[in-house]
């Protein structure tokens, strides 16, 4: 048996940051064609979603820096499946079969 630890895949990468206000839609737009989710507030708060990431994070970033025109600071979350359920209302049986 192998004493190595398993390392879930990532599902999830979720990013926050907040940009310069005039890049925005080129932000925004690279994001988008990239397949990311995108929530902006406030014209340059970025909430940004990644389901599987499939490249690399780091080749990613420093792309929206130069679209920026400056390095920026980005938070990153990373979440991992431990477990998959799916939860259905069955609704009540006993009052359809009636």
């Amino acid at each position: 048996m192998s004493q190595e630890e398993t390392t879930p895949s990532l599902d999830l990468i979720r990013w926050t940051f907040t940009i310069n206000a005039e890049h925005r839609a080129e932000i925004e737009t690279h994001l988008k064609d990239r397949g990311l989710d995108v929530l902006v507030s406030d014209e340059s708060n970025f909430i940004v979603t990644w389901e599987e990431p499939d490249e690399e994070v780091d080749e990613l970033i420093e792309e929206i820096w130069d679209l920026n025109g400056a390095p920026f600071e980005v938070t990153q979350e990373e979440f991992h499946r431990f477990g998959l359920h799916v939860l259905q209302y069955t609704g009540d049986e006993t009052a359809e079969a009636a």
